[in-house]
């Protein structure tokens, strides 16, 4: 909308504004023949049901370098992802007796050489590296068993939803500055903007990131009562807690 539209000092105190270099994600997505045969399941069978399985990170110095190698815009020294298989949980996201499945790992936006635009270069080729220590772990997912791969990078994420800057998952660094009360900014915190009838919601508002919904229901309840209307009526909790007894 342009700064000059805003009060004086807000536009730059919205360009400080941080996004987390340790919040874009490279997703490798398969079609399977059959579910991920994870060896772990061989010792406890529920690895075999897990919602999310963490698989490669074996102690903590790993997250310290994967801080540092991010903020110079380098891959993790050894790869360790999350996966999950939703057909495990709803097979309806798949044909009958097919499989969906997913691995997330932790990535630089802006590779050293190249920046973001390197990832389009880079994308094929590291979905097999991911792929390949992905089989450690479920050594059934052989080219035969993918019926279909692709691979979606941090760059993949900002080009399709252009607010998720940098690729940050968080729209926005979670620092003391950035939370609570102070997001995305102290007053910009209350979903309303200097703008009549503009309003902000999203990850970069309260509470943040991750699928809560809570950022556009805040933000619903804010631009109703500013209208005077009420928009629904909350359930009594109370009423439900009775009714668990």
């Amino acid at each position: 909308m342009g700064a000059g539209h805003l009060p004086d000092g807000l536009g730059a105190r919205i360009e400080r504004y941080r996004y987390g270099i340790v919040g874009p994600l490279f997703g490798v997505h398969l079609a399977l023949d059959e579910a991920p045969d994870y060896r772990a399941a061989a010792f406890d069978p529920d690895a075999a049901r897990a919602f999310m399985s963490v698989l490669g990170l074996d102690r903590p110095e790993q997250i310290l370098d994967l801080h540092a190698r991010l903020s110079a815009g380098d891959l993790p020294s050894k790869i360790w992802m999350n996966s999950a298989t939703p057909t495990v949980h709803d097979p309806s996201q798949a044909p009958p007796g097919k499989h969906t499945a997913f691995v997330w790992q932790k990535v630089p936006y802006a590779l050293r050489h190249g920046g973001g635009p390197a990832w389009d270069r880079l994308k094929a080729q590291h979905l097999e590296a991911v792929l390949a220590r992905w089989r450690e772990y479920a050594p059934n997912l052989t080219d035969a068993a993918i019926v279909n791969r692709f691979a979606f990078a941090p760059y993949d994420t900002e080009r399709h939803l252009p607010n998720m800057a940098g690729g940050d998952l968080n729209v926005g660094w979670f620092d003391a500055a950035q939370i609570g009360s102070g997001r995305p900014l102290p007053e910009l915190s209350g979903y309303r903007t200097p703008v009549e009838r503009l309003y902000l919601c999203g990850a970069c508002t309260h509470p943040g990131g991750n699928i809560t919904g809570l950022p556009g229901y805040n933000a619903a309840g804010t631009i109703a009562a500013d209208l005077g209307v009420r928009w629904w009526q909350p359930p009594d909790p109370r009423a439900r807690w009775a009714a668990l007894v």
